[in-house]
C-alpha cells in the first residue's frame, strides 16, 4: 500500500509536469516553460511567507501579544504567528478577527497585483510565471479562508471568533489556566528525562498522563479522566510504592481540584460532594507520606478550600519558602492561602497574599479575586439532595 506522503510526491510531481506541458505550449520554448513553471512553484514559499507577514504586521498593529513566529514551508511543520492576548482585552473578538483576516488579505491582495502585472506585460514567459504565482497566491489565500479545510485555518478561528466569540473568550481562558496547572505539576513532579509509556511504572503513568493532558492527545476527555481513575486506582493500592502513589495523590489533587475549585466560582457550576471527598482522598495519600513538602501541603490545603475548611487550608500554607520551593509552587500556595482568607473574612491578608504571589498566574488570582468579591462566599461543592421516602 502506498503512503499517504509518496501519494503527495506523486501527485505534486504529475502537476508540476502538466504545468511543464501546458507552459510549453503557451511559450513554445522547452526553456522558458521550465523557467517560468520553476518561478511559479517557488513562489508557494513567498506568498506562505507573505501569509504570515500579514499575521504578523495586524498583530502588531492590533497590539496582540506575539508568542512564536513560525515559516517553515516544505518541511512538514505548521507555519503561524502565535498571539497571546488577555482575555478580558478590550474588543478582543474584532482584533482577532482582524488578525485572522490579515493572512488571506495579504495572500489575495498579492494575487491582484500579480495578475495585473501579468496583463500588462507582453512576454509570454513572463506573463505565465506572474500569472501562475497570482493563481497560487489566490488559491493559498482562499484556501486558508475555508473552515473545513483544517481544524487550524484562519477560517476555522474566524467562524469560532465570530459565531461564539463569548464561548471562544471563555475557551481562552479555560486554556490559559490549565497552562498555569500544567506549570506547577511540573513544579511538583519534574518531567523523566525520557518518553514514558502508560503501560510502565506508576510514576512512568503519571509521566504519560501529564503529557498527554498537556497537549490535547486524548481522544476526550472521558479518556483523560478514565485514566485518572486508573492511577488513583494505583495510589490506593498496597502494591504501589508510598513515594509514588504521594506523587500521583498530589498530581491529581492539584489537576482536577483547581479546576473544581474554576468550576465552582467562575462557572458557577459546584462539583458534586463525592468528588470533594475524593480529591481529600488522594490529599491525604500525599501529605501523609510526605507532610513536610510544600507539594503536598498544597495539595491537602487544595483539598481542605473545597471542604469549606479555610482555617484547616489557611494553616497548612503559612510557611511558605519562596527562595527555596519552586516560584510557581510558591505562587499557587499564595492565592490558595489568599482564597482561604477571604472566606474568612480577612480581605486585607487576602489581597497581601495576592501581592506577594506576584503575576504569574493571573488565571488563579482572577478565582481568589471573584472569591473575595462574592456576598456571600459561593459553595463549592454542591450537597446531593436527599432521597424522597
Amino acid at each position: 500500500m502506498i503512503s499517504s506522503r509518496r501519494r503527495l510526491v506523486a501527485a505534486a510531481a504529475l502537476l508540476v509536469l502538466e504545468a511543464v506541458a501546458f507552459a510549453l505550449f503557451v511559450t513554445e520554448s522547452v526553456t522558458g516553460a521550465i523557467v517560468a513553471v520553476g518561478s511559479t512553484c517557488l513562489s508557494v514559499w513567498v506568498h506562505v511567507v507573505l501569509h504570515e507577514c500579514g499575521h504578523l504586521v495586524a498583530a502588531k498593529l492590533l497590539r496582540l501579544p506575539v508568542v512564536a513566529v513560525r515559516v517553515a514551508p516544505f518541511t512538514g511543520r505548521r507555519n503561524e504567528v502565535v498571539v497571546r492576548p488577555a482575555p478580558s482585552a478590550t474588543a478582543l473578538p474584532l482584533r482577532m478577527v482582524l488578525f485572522y483576516l490579515a493572512g488571506p488579505v495579504a495572500n489575495l491582495c498579492a494575487a491582484a497585483g500579480l495578475a495585473v502585472a501579468g496583463a500588462s506585460t507582453s512576454t509570454p514567459m513572463a506573463r505565465l510565471a506572474l500569472l501562475g504565482a497570482a493563481v497560487v497566491a489566490a488559491l493559498l489565500g482562499v484556501l486558508n479562508l475555508v473552515p473545513w479545510m483544517s481544524p487550524r485555518s484562519d477560517g476555522r478561528n474566524l467562524l469560532r471568533w465570530l459565531s461564539t466569540p463569548t464561548a471562544t473568550g471563555a475557551g481562552l481562558r479555560a486554556a490559559y489556566y490549565q497552562e498555569e496547572i500544567s506549570r506547577t505539576l511540573r513544579a511538583i513532579n519534574p518531567p523523566l528525562g525520557h518518553p514514558v509509556g502508560a503501560g510502565e511504572d506508576p510514576r512512568g503513568a503519571l509521566a504519560a498522563f501529564q503529557q498527554r493532558w498537556s497537549t490535547g492527545r486524548a481522544q476526550s476527555a472521558a479518556d483523560l479522566v478514565a485514566e485518572a481513575e486508573r492511577l488513583a486506582a494505583l495510589a490506593r493500592a498496597d502494591t504501589t510504592d508510598p513515594v509514588a502513589a504521594a506523587a500521583i495523590g498530589q498530581a491529581l489533587t492539584v489537576q482536577f481540584g483547581l479546576w473544581y475549585l474554576h468550576a465552582a466560582v467562575v462557572n458557577g457550576a459546584p462539583v458534586d460532594r463525592r468528588e470533594v471527598l475524593e480529591i481529600a482522598e488522594l490529599a491525604q495519600i500525599a501529605f501523609r507520606v510526605q507532610p513536610h513538602l510544600l507539594s503536598a501541603r498544597v495539595a491537602m490545603s487544595l483539598a481542605h478550600l473545597l471542604n469549606h475548611r479555610p482555617e484547616q487550608a489557611r494553616s497548612l500554607l503559612v510557611d511558605v519558602r519562596p527562595g527555596v520551593d519552586p516560584p510557581d509552587l510558591c505562587g499557587v500556595a499564595f492565592l490558595l492561602r489568599a482564597a482561604a482568607e477571604c472566606q474568612l473574612g480577612n480581605h486585607a491578608d487576602a489581597d497581601a497574599l495576592v501581592r506577594a504571589a506576584g503575576g504569574g498566574h493571573p488565571r488563579l488570582t482572577e478565582v481568589v479575586a471573584a472569591i473575595r468579591a462574592a456576598d456571600p462566599a459561593p459553595p463549592l461543592f454542591a450537597v446531593a439532595p436527599m432521597a424522597r421516602t
